[in-house]
């Protein structure tokens, strides 16, 4: 399985974020780039969202409609 990155955040959150819209989206994703220590205050660490080379068309365009999905309260 070739993995190859969609994104870059540098929030560990927003990664989370990412990848549990991916997964609903029946996409698997993984981060790279993070650690299971605590991060240093201040420290900015580029988080790589990975995906199957075979589902990236699909991954963006699942981010892409996320993103362009209007708030809740929000009118269109």
């Amino acid at each position: 399985m070739d993995l190859v990155t969609l994104t870059t955040v540098h929030d560990i959150g927003l990664a989370s974020i990412v990848c549990g819209v991916l997964e609903q989206a029946g996409i698997e994703a993984v981060t790279s780039g993070t650690t299971d220590d605590v991060f240093p205050v201040g420290e900015v660490i580029p988080i790589q969202i990975l995906v199957r080379e075979d589902d990236l068309d699909r991954a963006r365009d699942v981010l892409s409609s996320y993103e362009n999905e209007p708030e809740e309260g929000e009118e269109e």
